[in-house]
């Protein structure tokens, strides 16, 4: 089973990417449904089951100030893992451990990061919380066991060869026998977008399972798979009857510490 974790890009501090409402809603304005909150998009997104989230700051670095307070506002309202895709490396080991600190999980490498540089902060950190980002074009035949004589436990894979918003051809052949090596080495794979629909995400789960995880933001913000027209529509119904608040989730551990 592939476990699909929720992106949220966040630009200015607000969500980056809105949810599509359904047809028959288009008289009203997204934030009559959708607040642009990414806290209340998390409580959202965990109300409708998601067992991990993913963040993407997309206009400055995680590290400062404002990102670290809004990541530890997150960690309060939800009690689900949160990991964070860079858009830069980070300077120093200083800057992981700020993100840490303010609640981050798991910290995903950009690609272009120096091998020298992500073996470094694995062996700091532990590959469970530092993870190398590649593509398919990366030598896994080379690699992998040498990786995993290094500890390295997992990588996270961008699959979409032309863009990373969902739109992109995947190569099956080449992600299926990377998938196979991956096990056969003892390696757990992340995905990173590229899948498209129902279609893509059934034959992720025909895969080998060492890769066991999959992130996706547009997808599921253009309601691609069957699921969540129901959810969209329950939604649309107690927001407009209620307030946009009654479909986010409620931390029952509010005050109390928790993963």
């Amino acid at each position: 089973m592939v476990l699909i974790i929720p992106s949220i890009p966040i630009v200015h501090g607000v969500c980056g990417a809105q949810i599509a409402m359904l047809a028959h809603e288009v008289r009203h304005s997204e934030q009559e449904i959708y607040s642009q909150s990414p806290i209340d998009r998390a409580r959202l997104l965990r109300k409708e089951n998601a067992k991990m989230l993913h963040l993407e700051f997309l206009d400055r670095a995680p590290w400062e100030t404002i990102c670290q307070d809004l990541i530890r506002e997150m960690r309060e309202a939800v009690d689900v893992p949160i990991g964070i895709s860079l858009v830069e490396p980070p300077d120093s080991e200083t800057e992981c451990h700020l993100l840490f600190e303010a609640g981050v999980h798991r910290i995903f490498l950009p690609l272009g990061t120096a091998e020298a540089e992500y073996l470094q902060y694995c062996t700091q950190f532990s590959s469970r919380k530092i993870i190398p980002k590649v593509d398919l074009s990366f030598p896994f035949e080379e690699k992998l066991s040498e990786y995993r004589g290094r500890g390295i436990e997992r990588l996270g894979v961008e699959i979409s060869a032309t863009d990373a918003l969902e739109s992109g051809a995947i190569d099956w052949t080449r992600l299926e026998y990377v998938s196979h090596l991956a096990g056969r080495a003892g390696i757990r794979l992340t995905a990173m977008h590229g899948v498209r629909g129902y279609p893509d995400l059934k034959h992720f789960q025909e895969i080998d399972p060492a890769l066991d995880s999959l992130v996706l933001c547009r997808a599921l913000n253009e309601n691609r798979f069957p699921c969540q027209l129901i959810w969209r529509e329950v939604e649309s119904v107690a927001a407009l009857e209620e307030n946009p608040s009654s479909n986010l989730w409620i931390n029952p551990l509010t005050g109390r510490p928790h993963l």
